[in-house]
């Protein structure tokens, strides 16, 4: 059954942020044991390997676990929410998912800020939180490149069907990353690394950055995406393995079609099944012994409705205060004030009252618990701030969303195949 719901719930009732109201929907990132930031040093303990800066999960979670294991897999499940996964259990429309708590544990954990993917990814990827890696944003300005880029595609940002354009302007993803990602790492002391991401993203600029020192596997569908995964844990050696695995349907559906909808229902039972079928029944005896697999996600999801009132456009005036365009992402955007224009945004802002600006003093003393020192390039922009909004709005858009993601809490279900004979 699921664990910990208590511990997340005090979180969410001990988290207060400076000067704003109405915060009972907004969940601050626990970095210090209960979050999507303390993965990647757990599964290098489990597995013998090295340290990275976020510290690993809390004893309360490790104590559900053994002290050590021979190959850990992630899978991770774009936009699957806990609170979304116990209702597909509840519906009958995760059956294996419900059968394994017989053997497993299932928790919640938070996502990272902002709880978007190209930033909970990396933190994935470095063990590190956003501002230690410097992914701050779906959108982020890049002061050396004098442009905002799209961190997922690595293109400019008004540019469309320009995926890795940026390797024109002599964008180097690993090279911007100034970081050793976690492959590396893990290589480093004797430790595979494996990632298995869809075909048509294998090779993009973002994977470029976080899969160094990791060998690749893209797939096409679910079938080649799970019998290679299972090929991999029966081969030998039976050597130590960090395997990710990364599926994306889930939210692709879901921003096409809603969070809800029956199409996204029916692909994660599919998936499911599959899963159970082709990899899990698959395994051999011994591939089972010291396995250990997670299923987690990055984010989860909120249907937001499209409101006119809160799009960017609607307001000329504001516009007009601004230096360009916010960055970041609708529910956290970063604006950029024109000199002496500060007061007329406040003013604007205070207009719309679900709002709530922070300067760049403001923001380092978030009381984030395990917030770092931010890095100081996000800072370098003139008239940089911070604007958060209530979450059941839309936020300061400047270009339509018909479904945007917000992140509640992320599950973590552990299942050892070594329990299972």
């Amino acid at each position: 059954m699921p664990i910990f719901d208590s511990h997340l719930k005090q979180l969410r009732e001990s988290q207060h942020l400076p000067g704003l109201t109405n915060t009972s929907d907004i969940l601050l990132p626990d970095y210090q044991g209960f979050g999507l930031a303390n993965l990647t040093s757990s599964v290098s303990q489990w597995l013998g390997g090295p340290r990275f800066s976020a510290p690993v999960f809390s004893d309360a979670i490790l104590r559900q676990f053994a002290p050590k294991y021979k190959r850990v897999v992630v899978l991770l499940v774009d936009a699957l929410g806990y609170n979304q996964l116990l209702g597909l259990m509840e519906q009958g429309q995760a059956d294996f998912w419900k059968r394994s708590l017989a053997k497993a544990k299932l928790f919640p954990i938070t996502s990272i800020s902002p709880s978007t993917t190209a930033s909970a990814l990396t933190t994935i990827w470095t063990g590190s939180t956003p501002l230690e890696h410097g992914i701050i944003g779906y959108e982020m300005w890049v002061k050396s490149l004098s442009m905002v880029i799209n961190t997922i595609l690595h293109s400019p940002i008004t540019f469309t069907g320009d995926v890795g354009g940026l390797s024109r302007a002599g964008f180097d993803p690993v090279e911007f990353l100034g970081m050793e990602p976690a492959g590396l790492k893990f290589g480093k002391c004797g430790i595979e690394s494996h990632a298995f991401v869809p075909v048509g993203i294998a090779n993009s600029g973002l994977s470029k950055m976080h899969h160094v020192g990791t060998q690749l596997h893209g797939f096409t569908a679910e079938s080649d995406f799970l019998a290679n995964l299972r090929d991999l844990l029966n081969a030998r050696p039976n050597n130590r393995k960090f395997v990710y695995a990364y599926w994306s349907m889930v939210d692709g559906l879901m921003h096409r079609y809603g969070t809800h909808n029956e199409r996204v229902t029916q692909q994660f039972r599919s998936f499911s099944e599959m899963f159970e079928q082709v990899l899990v029944d698959g395994l051999e005896p011994w591939a089972r012994k010291d396995t250990l697999f997670l299923l987690t996600a990055d984010h989860g999801s909120v249907e937001t409705p499209y409101n006119p009132a809160y799009e960017l456009a609607s307001h000329p005036d504001l516009l007009d205060m601004l230096v360009m365009q916010p960055t970041c992402e609708g529910r956290l955007p970063n604006l950029y004030v024109k000199p002496g224009q500060l007061e007329g945004v406040r003013l604007s802002a205070a207009e719309q009252t679900r709002f709530q600006h922070f300067l760049p003093g403001d923001q380092v003393k978030l009381p984030i618990p395990g917030m770092r020192e931010i890095l100081p390039h996000a800072f370098k922009v003139p008239g940089f701030h911070v604007q958060v909004w209530q979450p059941a709005l839309a936020g300061w858009l400047h270009y339509q969303h018909v479904q945007q993601v917000f992140a509640k809490f992320l599950p973590v279900l552990r299942k050892a195949f070594s329990f299972r004979h």
